[in-house]
C-alpha cells in the first residue's frame, strides 16, 4: 500500500510503499478515502512538541474509510476513525481499535465524517465542560478556526441567548455572523460586556482580555494556545467574579464519550445544525496541503487516499 512518510521534522511527509498493514487483536482494518489534517499534525512533525514520535513515521490520525474486516461492522460499512491509528491516517490501510470506530450515517457526508471528529469534539466537551446553558452568554475566543466555528454553531444549538464569535479573520467572521450569533475582533473593547461561558482556543493576550469581560460566576474552558501559552490573570478578578477556570484535551475522554459526542455531531451536522468548511486536496498535492494548513486556513484540510 502507499503511505505518506515523514523521514525529517520540519519537512512535509511524502508518498512510498509500505507493506500492508495487519489488524492486532481487537482491532480493525479500514480502507482510508480521506485523512484529516489538524493543527496537532504539524507541531509533533515540527519536530518541538512534547509529542516526539520516532522517524520514519505516518502523520494523521483521523479520517474516513470503509470497514475491510471488524467484529462490529460489516465490510464496506463507513466509519469514521481516531487516533490512535496504525500506521497513521496518510495510509491506503489502517489498524484501530474497533471499539473506537463511529459509524457514518448516510446523511453524513464523506467529507464531514472524516473532519469534524477532533476539532467538533473539543468543542463539543468545552462547551459541556462549561456546562452551557439555555440563555447563556458565551464568548467563543479563536472562532474563526475549524474548532472555533463549530462552538460558535453549536453554542447555538445548545440554547445560548447569546453568543459571540471573537477572531482576527475578517472574512471568516463574516461567514459566521447571522442572526444568533455577533462577530467581533480580538481588540474590540469587551469592558461592558458579561459573559457566563468563555470557550478559549487561543490563550495569551485574548483569553485575558476576555476574562475581563466575565460574569460572576463564568465559567472558563481553555483549549487551545495558539495566541500564547501563558494567560495573566489577576487574582483580585478572579475572586470578585467568582470565576471557574478549566482546561479541555480530547485525550482525556474515554472513547464512549467520545462515540456519543461523534453521534450527536453527526446529528446536528445531518440536521443543518452545523456545518464544516473543507478543501479537499489529492493526493499528489499533499506537500502543497501541508504548506497551506501551516498557514492557519480556517478551514479543516482533508486528503483524498489514491
Amino acid at each position: 500500500m502507499y503511505v505518506a512518510q515523514l523521514t525529517e521534522f520540519g519537512t512535509a511527509p511524502e508518498w512510498t510503499e509500505h507493506d500492508d498493514v495487519e489488524p492486532g487483536p481487537g482491532e480493525a482494518l479500514v480502507k482510508v478515502s480521506l485523512a484529516a489534517l489538524n493543527p496537532f499534525d504539524l507541531r509533533v512533525a515540527g519536530g518541538n512538541f512534547y509529542v516526539r514520535p520516532g522517524l520514519p513515521y505516518v502523520p494523521c490520525g483521523e479520517g474516513f474509510g470503509t470497514v475491510v474486516r471488524s467484529s462490529r461492522f460489516a465490510a464496506g460499512a463507513r466509519v469514521r476513525f481516531g487516533a490512535p491509528v496504525r500506521p497513521g491516517a496518510l495510509a491506503g490501510l489502517v489498524a484501530v481499535a474497533d471499539d473506537t470506530l463511529a459509524p457514518v450515517p448516510d446523511s453524513v457526508t464523506d467529507e464531514v465524517a472524516a473532519g469534524i471528529g477532533v476539532a467538533g469534539m473539543a468543542a463539543w466537551f468545552a462547551l459541556r465542560r462549561a456546562r452551557t446553558a439555555e440563555g447563556d452568554r458565551v464568548l467563543i475566543l479563536g472562532a474563526t478556526g475549524v474548532a472555533g466555528g463549530l462552538a460558535v454553531r453549536l453554542a447555538r444549538e445548545m440554547g445560548a441567548g447569546e453568543v459571540v464569535g471573537a477572531g482576527r479573520d475578517h472574512a471568516a467572521l463574516a461567514f459566521l455572523a447571522s442572526d444568533a450569533v455577533s462577530v467581533t475582533t480580538f481588540d474590540e473593547e469587551w469592558a461592558d460586556r458579561r459573559f457566563d461561558v468563555i470557550v478559549d482556543f487561543v490563550g495569551g493576550a485574548p483569553a485575558a482580555a476576555a476574562i475581563t469581560a466575565a460574569a460572576p460566576g463564568a465559567r472558563l474552558v481553555n483549549v487551545g494556545d495558539a495566541a500564547g501559552p501563558v494567560i495573566a490573570v489577576p487574582t483580585g478578578l478572579l475572586r470578585s467574579r467568582g470565576l471557574e477556570v478549566h482546561g479541555h484535551s480530547n485525550l482525556l475522554i474515554p472513547a464512549a464519550e467520545q462515540l456519543a459526542a461523534l453521534s450527536s455531531l453527526f446529528g446536528y451536522a445531518a440536521a443543518g445544525g452545523i456545518d464544516l468548511r473543507h478543501e479537499v486536496w489529492p493526493a499528489d498535492r499533499l506537500a502543497d496541503a501541508w504548506r497551506h494548513q501551516a498557514g492557519s486556513p480556517h478551514r479543516k484540510i482533508l486528503i483524498r487516499l489514491p
